[in-house]
């Protein structure tokens, strides 16, 4: 099997552990967000004056301090959490690399300092919708306590205009915060393979003489988009975007070596989860040929009615979904765009 291989195997199974840790900084992040949601209670319970006075808007101000306090807090954490992981993911992809190339090979190894002041300082790219959004770690965590804030102080005013108890503003509050760590979820799985990339992307950046590119690599299960799908199993040149591509985007990728430098390794395999369960299949299935393996109702949940048919039926491929520039095709554009396809799927 060749290394290209044994690196696919790796990391895949590596990226459950980039999951799970993002599961452990959520949890030390989410401490943040009920505190932020318990100050606010806190002044609720405390009393608020008339909905509007002047006394109040002062009460609104200072716990609008309160809570900027609260979520710079949280984001000194999450910078400290992402520093320290930037550093690991460096040493992982370094010690991968020197599984697979051959023993004459002297590798470059990039510093932990400038690992980690890469993968903070490098921004986010992400598919958002119809378009795009670009934004830098200290920016979306800004970001996002900014609009938390925001959020629950919206909540209160709402409360107090509608003449509401102090009881039915707090369930309000209690609401807000299963929202806050949901969405605060989300940013950090993103955050964390975000920084797993870029520390990746640095190891490479540090050793391109012995590369001719790099594979992404997609999670073969029913929760990939339609983007991940595409990109799953191709092969991009050093200078292309590396994952996240969207917001939770689980995509990770691996460098594939030139010929010379490259060695021989055993067999490997990539795990996946399909309707029957958790299974191996080979390193070298891409998501596509995953999914044509599964039964029909399967790939039916993932891509939907329309899409199955011009999957299953129109002979489209997976990364027919997608434009160039990794988009999502609606169905008009597809018909525009493969009317074959839906006629050998009989959706005229």
């Amino acid at each position: 099997m060749s290394s290209d291989g044994y690196m696919s195997d790796a990391a895949t199974r590596h990226q459950v552990h980039v999951q799970r840790y993002a599961g452990g900084s959520l949890k030390r992040l989410a401490k943040f967000i009920t505190k932020a949601i318990s100050t606010a209670k806190s002044r609720v319970s405390g009393g608020l004056s008339r909905y509007g006075t002047q006394r109040y808007e002062k009460q609104i101000q200072e716990l609008q301090g309160e809570l900027a306090g609260v979520y710079g807090e949280m984001k000194q954490q999450a910078v400290l959490d992402l520093t320290e992981f930037a550093g690991y993911e460096a040493e992982f992809n370094m010690t991968l690399l020197g599984k697979v190339v051959k023993t004459v090979v002297q590798l470059n190894k990039p510093s932990i300092e400038q690992v980690a002041a890469a993968a903070l300082a490098d921004p986010l790219d992400l598919e958002v919708g119809k378009g795009r959004q670009r934004i830098s770690i200290n920016g979306a965590l800004d970001q996002y306590g900014t609009k938390k804030s925001a959020e629950i102080i919206s909540e209160i005013r709402m409360g107090s205009a509608l003449g509401e108890t102090t009881g039915q503003i707090t369930r309000r509050l209690t609401s807000l915060g299963v929202q806050q760590r949901d969405q605060a979820g989300a940013l950090v799985r993103t955050m964390t393979n975000h920084i797993a990339s870029s520390a990746r992307s640095q190891v490479m950046a540090d050793n391109d003489d012995i590369l001719k590119g790099k594979r992404r690599v997609a999670t073969l299960d029913g929760r990939t988009t339609p983007l991940c799908r595409a990109l799953d199993g191709t092969v991009v040149p050093m200078s292309a975007p590396s994952p996240p591509f969207h917001w939770s985007c689980r995509t990770t990728e691996i460098p594939v070596l030139k010929d010379e430098f490259a060695r021989d390794i055993p067999g490997s395999t990539r795990p996946a989860v399909g309707p029957d369960g958790a299974e191996q299949v080979s390193s070298k299935t891409t998501y596509g040929e995953w999914l044509a393996r599964q039964p029909a109702a399967f790939q039916e949940d993932v891509l939907g009615p329309a899409r199955y048919k011009l999957f299953s039926k129109g002979q489209l491929t997976i990364d027919r979904f997608v434009d160039d520039d990794g988009r999502t095709l609606t169905l008009k554009q597809l018909r525009e765009r493969e009317p074959m396809a839906f006629e050998r799927a009989g959706l005229n």
